[in-house]
Protein backbone atom coordinates (compact mmCIF):
# COMPACT_ATOMS: atom_id res chain seq x y z
CA UNK A 1 0.00 0.00 0.00
CA UNK A 2 1.28 3.70 -1.02
CA UNK A 3 2.68 5.91 1.91
CA UNK A 4 -0.76 7.87 1.13
CA UNK A 5 -2.77 4.77 1.16
CA UNK A 6 -1.57 4.08 5.15
CA UNK A 7 -2.18 7.69 6.24
CA UNK A 8 -5.87 7.11 5.35
CA UNK A 9 -6.05 3.70 6.33
CA UNK A 10 -5.20 5.36 10.04
CA UNK A 11 -6.75 8.33 9.50
CA UNK A 12 -10.09 6.50 8.65
CA UNK A 13 -9.52 4.00 12.02
CA UNK A 14 -8.48 7.46 13.69
CA UNK A 15 -11.89 9.04 13.31
CA UNK A 16 -14.02 5.83 13.67
CA UNK A 17 -12.56 5.29 16.42
CA UNK A 18 -12.74 8.91 17.74
CA UNK A 19 -16.39 8.61 17.10
CA UNK A 20 -16.39 5.72 19.96
CA UNK A 21 -14.10 8.14 21.58
CA UNK A 22 -15.77 11.26 21.38
CA UNK A 23 -19.45 9.68 22.25
CA UNK A 24 -18.35 8.28 25.68
CA UNK A 25 -16.30 11.77 26.07
CA UNK A 26 -18.86 13.94 25.79
CA UNK A 27 -21.57 11.38 27.39
CA UNK A 28 -19.67 12.07 30.46
CA UNK A 29 -19.51 16.21 29.56
CA UNK A 30 -23.32 16.00 29.23
CA UNK A 31 -24.30 14.03 32.27
CA UNK A 32 -21.84 15.98 34.45
CA UNK A 33 -23.25 19.24 33.04
CA UNK A 34 -26.63 18.23 33.38
CA UNK A 35 -26.25 17.11 37.08
CA UNK A 36 -24.84 21.07 37.78
CA UNK A 37 -20.45 20.34 37.34
CA UNK A 38 -18.99 23.68 35.71
CA UNK A 39 -17.83 23.61 31.89
CA UNK A 40 -14.90 22.93 33.18
CA UNK A 41 -15.45 20.26 35.63
CA UNK A 42 -16.99 17.87 32.87
CA UNK A 43 -14.98 18.62 30.97
CA UNK A 44 -12.40 17.06 32.61
CA UNK A 45 -14.34 14.20 33.55
CA UNK A 46 -14.97 13.47 29.75
CA UNK A 47 -11.39 14.10 29.00
CA UNK A 48 -10.15 11.10 31.17
CA UNK A 49 -12.55 8.79 30.03
CA UNK A 50 -11.02 9.76 26.95
CA UNK A 51 -7.50 9.50 27.94
CA UNK A 52 -7.64 5.56 28.95
CA UNK A 53 -10.34 4.63 26.16
CA UNK A 54 -7.94 6.80 23.54
CA UNK A 55 -4.37 5.23 24.46
CA UNK A 56 -6.39 1.43 24.18
CA UNK A 57 -7.86 2.04 21.12
CA UNK A 58 -5.27 3.58 19.30
CA UNK A 59 -2.64 1.38 20.41
CA UNK A 60 -4.48 -1.68 19.43
CA UNK A 61 -6.90 -0.80 16.39
CA UNK A 62 -5.89 2.18 15.08
CA UNK A 63 -2.13 2.22 14.88
CA UNK A 64 -1.83 -1.58 15.68
CA UNK A 65 1.67 -0.23 17.42
CA UNK A 66 3.82 -3.40 18.42
CA UNK A 67 5.75 -0.54 20.57
CA UNK A 68 6.48 -1.20 24.35
CA UNK A 69 3.45 -0.45 26.38
CA UNK A 70 4.83 1.27 29.16
CA UNK A 71 7.02 3.74 27.05
CA UNK A 72 4.04 4.78 24.32
CA UNK A 73 1.71 4.88 27.36
CA UNK A 74 3.85 7.71 29.03
CA UNK A 75 4.07 9.48 25.76
CA UNK A 76 0.95 9.00 25.33
CA UNK A 77 -0.41 11.04 28.61
CA UNK A 78 2.38 13.85 27.56
CA UNK A 79 0.41 14.43 24.26
CA UNK A 80 -3.01 14.01 25.87
CA UNK A 81 -1.48 16.93 28.82
CA UNK A 82 -0.55 19.00 25.60
CA UNK A 83 -3.93 18.88 23.71
CA UNK A 84 -6.19 18.94 26.93
CA UNK A 85 -4.40 22.31 27.96
CA UNK A 86 -4.95 23.50 24.42
CA UNK A 87 -8.15 22.42 24.79
CA UNK A 88 -9.08 24.28 27.96
CA UNK A 89 -7.00 27.57 25.93
CA UNK A 90 -10.05 26.94 23.25
CA UNK A 91 -12.62 26.13 25.91
CA UNK A 92 -11.81 30.01 28.17
CA UNK A 93 -11.46 31.81 25.07
CA UNK A 94 -14.60 30.16 23.35
CA UNK A 95 -16.86 31.07 27.01
CA UNK A 96 -14.78 33.89 27.62
CA UNK A 97 -13.96 35.83 24.41
CA UNK A 98 -16.63 35.04 22.26
CA UNK A 99 -18.87 34.23 24.82
CA UNK A 100 -20.50 30.71 22.87
CA UNK A 101 -22.54 28.81 24.89
CA UNK A 102 -20.89 25.90 26.86
CA UNK A 103 -21.99 23.24 24.82
CA UNK A 104 -20.82 24.93 21.60
CA UNK A 105 -17.57 26.04 22.83
CA UNK A 106 -16.85 22.26 24.31
CA UNK A 107 -16.85 21.09 20.23
CA UNK A 108 -15.15 23.40 19.53
CA UNK A 109 -12.51 22.99 21.94
CA UNK A 110 -13.15 18.83 20.87
CA UNK A 111 -11.96 19.31 17.78
CA UNK A 112 -8.77 21.18 18.87
CA UNK A 113 -7.93 18.55 20.69
CA UNK A 114 -8.71 16.31 17.86
CA UNK A 115 -6.48 16.88 15.04
CA UNK A 116 -3.07 17.92 17.34
CA UNK A 117 -3.60 14.82 18.71
CA UNK A 118 -3.52 12.50 15.55
CA UNK A 119 -0.42 14.52 14.23
CA UNK A 120 1.15 13.56 18.11
CA UNK A 121 -0.19 9.93 18.45
CA UNK A 122 0.99 9.06 14.28
CA UNK A 123 4.06 10.87 14.69
CA UNK A 124 5.56 10.62 17.84
CA UNK A 125 3.45 8.58 20.80
CA UNK A 126 3.25 5.47 17.89
CA UNK A 127 5.90 6.27 15.86
CA UNK A 128 8.40 3.77 16.45
CA UNK A 129 6.03 1.03 17.25
CA UNK A 130 4.63 1.03 13.82
CA UNK A 131 7.91 0.93 12.14
CA UNK A 132 8.30 -2.23 14.18
CA UNK A 133 5.04 -3.45 13.24
CA UNK A 134 5.67 -2.71 9.59
CA UNK A 135 9.33 -4.06 9.61
CA UNK A 136 7.78 -7.48 11.53
CA UNK A 137 4.82 -7.55 8.51
CA UNK A 138 7.67 -7.23 5.52
CA UNK A 139 10.30 -9.41 7.11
Amino acid sequence: MSSWGNEAAYIRRYLGSGALNTVAGFAVIFLLTWIGASPYAANVGGYLVGLLLGFFISKKLVFRSAGHFTTEGLSYLAAFLCCFALNLVVLRFALDRLGWHALAAQLLAAASYTGVMYLLTRHVVFRAGIARNHHRQNS
